[in-house]
């Protein structure tokens, strides 16, 4: 299965990189967003089968609601990708996986990976 990813980042320098890193390996990005409200609009209508979510967005540490939002509405895994992991409840809000920025491409891949078995 093709996954089909949303990504949550608000820095448009590291949602660049994720998007190149994803192509690199198969996947496609079909939407990328900044905040809350953003991101769950994406989620709802742009067919995404899985989604990486920064911690903290530009409306604020945002992440943990989004995360609950694509697990309880959407039924989408996540995973996290983001500089403030040591910010996360402890269960990860259920999230596949956490890379800690700055990530490297292999990570992002074993991400991917994961997302691809929930998916």
């Amino acid at each position: 299965m093709l996954l089909k990813l949303l990504i949550v980042e608000d820095e448009p320098f590291i949602a660049m990189d994720l998007e190149a890193v994803v192509s690199a390996w198969g996947c496609e990005v079909v939407a990328v967003a900044d905040n809350k409200a953003e991101a769950l609009a994406l989620a709802a209508s742009s067919h995404c089968n899985a989604v990486f979510v920064d911690l903290k967005l530009k409306d604020g540490f945002t992440g943990v609601e989004i995360a609950e939002a694509l697990r309880g509405n959407f039924h989408l895994p996540f995973a996290f990708v983001t500089g403030n992991a040591e910010q996360l409840p402890q269960d990860r809000c259920g999230a596949v996986g956490v890379v800690e920025k700055p990530f490297t491409e292999a990570q992002i891949g074993d991400l991917l990976k994961a997302l691809s078995l929930q998916a």
